[in-house]
């Protein structure tokens, strides 16, 4: 049985970590309106992002090593965690970044379902009270109060984002650190040498 400190450090953790992944709108919004797309803005999120995995590796004394077998996972997830960053920061394109951020939150639905019905996980009660209540809250959000709807290409890109999100999960910090680079590789790639170079208006 799990030591309930242990719970509740794991319950802090994770609303700290759900409320700082939904500031993201707050950073990202004013740059697009200085001028950047959201390829250069998750180029620069991650190129600062990977130093602090790194020490965050070197301080915790763990290996940057990688076994031959964990080398396709990790490309896999790299991959995974491109597709969900960018979907996200494009759907802000078409809605309402908080609704956006909110729909997000979807993801842990998707990972118990996954666990569920590939892994054969048993859902508890309040799992599946859990899941209800978001499913709620997402019609709740359908419809505003002047009547208009969520963007339909928003919706789909930001649920993208939540399944890519929801299969890139590792407990890993190592694969973490390799997976944002793999990441960093392939924005830098499709940054400077498929699009216009990165544009800052004054």
């Amino acid at each position: 049985m799990i030591d309930m400190n242990v719970k509740a450090k794991g319950y802090l953790l994770g609303a700290i970590a759900a409320a700082t992944y939904g500031m993201n709108p707050l950073f990202a919004l004013p740059l697009y309106k200085s001028g950047m797309n959201p390829d250069s803005v998750l180029f620069f999120r991650y190129l600062f992002a990977i130093p602090l995995l790194g020490i965050m590796l070197k301080v915790r004394g763990r290996s940057f090593k990688l076994q031959r077998k964990e080398v396709f996972p990790l490309v896999i997830m790299g991959l995974l965690v491109a597709l969900s960053s960018l979907t996200l920061f494009q759907s802000y394109n078409y809605m309402d970044a908080g609704i956006a951020s909110t729909l997000l939150f979807v993801y842990p639905i998707m990972v118990a379902l996954i666990m569920a019905l590939v892994f054969k996980e048993k859902v508890a009660i309040q799992t599946v009270v859990c899941i209800l209540l978001a499913l709620g809250g997402i019609g709740l959000l359908y419809k505003s109060d002047d009547g208009t709807t969520l963007s339909l290409t928003g919706t789909m890109l930001v649920f993208t984002s939540a399944l890519s999100y929801a299969l890139s999960q590792s407990d890993f910090l190592c694969f973490a650190f390799w997976c944002y680079s793999f990441f960093g590789a392939c924005q830098f790639r499709r940054e400077f040498m498929f699009s216009q170079p990165m544009v800052f208006m004054g």
